[in-house]
């Protein structure tokens, strides 16, 4: 008997080891859920925001949840307070941007004032430091009750008030017009070395900041419309308000515009697997012609854009056309939501309107700085620069390959000859590869968005327009909500070229300012042969010389290990020509690359002195 019961009790273990594994499979969600701390959760905000239009005021309240992302425990937190930079004159901004930005100056002050940051009831604005820039409010520094370690979360309880500026660099007011951007206390991101990316607000460059989840509820009168960040989850009205909730995930801002007059448009763009992104446009009255091109530029680069560098992830897309007057606000990106520009009518026949411009380029930032979230002030080339030349690149698909820059009595001028000629000329800038904060005035605009531009357009034109796109679609399908620096695009690049290609071209040409400078040295034409030096310095680019004579021409390739080439060519040439398709847009002097060639008629030296007028008084 005893043998009996101690084979079955045998029996039942071996059962029971056999199926251990199984309960542990089944059981193993349940482990790792207990195990895991209770607090570590994604970022995420909850944001309350109502909207005073007679004040031009916000009151907010709402939580953080903010979790340690870095390597290193955490005792410190930075928060971003941008409306702070419209307090008086003698903030950052200021300072920098002289008070006015794309031509919009400084009417009237701005600010939020944070009356609520509590962790577990303590209250985290005692002792905090709001200036740690002299005269400049717009970062906080707060202490923990204790440090957070690696993987944790916590959650911050929030209020504060909003006061919007007379529409200016980004946000504002403008009559019943609204647009309520950097308007709640954003936390700084946090880099996995467990440093910092805190700044003020500086007069060029943008914003930095994490992914996360968005719930935002907005509080407006009745009768007013709203478009936001996210998509709206539910609506109400009570006492003569209406609250609208809109929710997004993975974004890493989020930001509103409201006005009782909204007329609203819709469209749809079909993704490659049969979803669809709507397209939803608010615009003033009046508005109705200019929005069907907003909306045909929209569609055809979400299509064009996405078949490069990775679908649209978000199912709504909102664009928003403001009224006149209101130019502060305009041309902006932000998740889920941009700004475009552009006079009430359109003009068929005229390619290069604001319209396609703005909205090209703001569609534009959701891929890039959108979707990729790079630090918009250590490395603008990365937002600016890279939408600069995709906008360039969609209007030449949608208008012709000269169609991206203008047109006058017919004839165009390329548009990434205007930009080239924006880089090159005016006074010397840093190269495109600095802070955004090395740069002064129109220094800016001519670097960073012309001088990137005019360097990605060179590579594209000199090895092909495919292994350009596969390779910039390389970086943007991959850094995909990772936060990229510089080193990033050259890696994608140099997967699909060589690792010669951000060695001896990329790095020097955005980093280090380099460009290549070519000329014809000589020029010697006889009937018993021509004779032809040509010299370049700077980026090792291939080239071609090209030889005319009537009815005839030679075209000789120029490799790039050859600083200076001479050709004895049989019999008398007419004209050379040193690249003659135009593929090197970094070259600073272009009438040195001809010899003999017939001179300009008048209307042709018009064109050249409206790219020079261009060139001089450039962003």
């Amino acid at each position: 008997m005893q043998e009996q019961i101690q084979t079955q009790i045998q029996t039942q273990n071996q059962d029971a080891a056999r199926r251990l594994p199984l309960i542990l499979i089944l059981l193993l969600p349940l482990i790792l859920l207990l195990a895991s701390p209770a607090e570590a959760q994604d970022h995420a905000y909850t944001l309350h925001a109502r909207l005073d239009p007679a004040t031009h005021t916000v009151d907010g309240e709402g939580e953080l949840v903010w979790r340690n992302d870095s390597r290193v425990p955490q005792d410190h937190l930075f928060i971003h307070l941008y409306l702070n930079a419209f307090e008086d004159e003698d903030t950052v901004f200021m300072r920098e941007s002289g008070r006015q930005l794309r031509g919009v100056r400084f009417q009237g002050r701005g600010s939020i004032d944070l009356t609520r940051f509590e962790l577990e009831g303590h209250d985290l604005l005692v002792n905090a430091d709001d200036e740690i820039e002299d005269d400049d409010r717009t970062q906080l520094g707060v202490t923990l009750p204790h440090a957070v370690p690696p993987g944790e979360s916590i959650r911050i309880q929030m209020a504060w008030t909003s006061a919007l500026p007379p529409v200016f660099a980004r946000s504002g007011w403008h009559g019943d017009f609204h647009m309520v951007a950097q308007w709640f206390p954003k936390i700084a991101r946090l880099e996995p070395d467990g440093t910092w990316a805190s700044f003020p607000y500086h007069g060029h460059g943008e914003f930095y900041a994490d992914f996360a989840r968005y719930a935002l509820t907005v509080e407006t009168p009745d009768g007013w419309q709203v478009g936001a960040t996210g998509v709206l989850r539910d609506e109400s009205s009570a006492g003569g308000w209406t609250r609208r909730l809109f929710e997004a995930d993975r974004v890493h801002d989020a930001a509103f515009a409201a006005a009782p007059w909204f007329e609203e448009r819709w469209a749809s763009h079909t993704r490659s697997d049969g979803s669809e992104v709507r397209v939803r446009v608010l615009h003033p009255p009046g508005f109705a012609r200019a929005v069907d091109t907003h909306v045909a530029v929209t569609l055809e680069g979400l299509a064009h854009y996405g078949a490069h560098y990775g679908e649209y992830p978000y199912d709504l897309l909102t664009i928003i056309v403001p009224p006149r007057g209101a130019d502060g606000a305009a041309g902006m990106e932000y998740p889920m939501l941009f700004v475009t520009a552009g006079p009430w009518f359109a003009m068929d026949g005229l390619p290069i309107a604001l319209h396609d411009e703005v909205t090209a380029h703001e569609l534009g930032h959701q891929w890039f700085q959108g979707l990729v979230a790079t630090n918009e002030v250590q490395w603008p080339m990365l937002d600016e620069g890279l939408t600069e030349w995709i906008t360039g690149d969609l209007l030449r698909r949608r208008h012709g390959a000269h169609a991206s820059g203008i047109r006058i009595l017919g004839l165009s001028i390329d548009g990434f000859e205007l930009r080239r000629g924006v880089a090159l000329r005016g006074k010397p800038t840093p190269p495109p590869g600095r802070p955004a904060h090395a740069f002064q005035g129109g220094g800016y605009g001519r670097s960073v968005y012309g001088r990137t531009s005019s360097v990605l357009e060179t590579v594209a034109r000199t090895w092909g327009r495919s292994r350009f796109y596969r390779a910039l679609g390389g970086y943007a399908r991959a850094q995909r909500f990772a936060h990229p620096t510089p080193e990033d695009l050259f890696a994608a690049f140099d997967a699909e070229y060589g690792s010669w290609m951000s060695r001896r071209i990329l790095r020097p040409a955005l980093m280090d300012g380099a460009i290549q400078a070519q000329r014809v040295v000589a020029f010697e034409p006889s009937a018993s042969g021509t004779r032809v030096v040509v010299q370049r310095d700077g980026l090792p680019l291939p080239s071609h010389v090209l030889l005319r004579r009537r009815g005839e021409a030679r075209r000789f390739a120029w490799p790039s290990e050859r600083a200076r080439m001479e050709l004895e060519v049989e019999g008398a040439w007419e004209s050379v020509l040193v690249d003659p398709d135009h593929h090197n847009l970094t070259d600073p002097e272009r009438r040195d690359d001809a010899r003999g060639e017939p001179p300009a008629g008048p209307f042709a030296r018009f064109l050249a002195w409206v790219q020079w007028l261009l060139g001089a008084v450039g962003p």
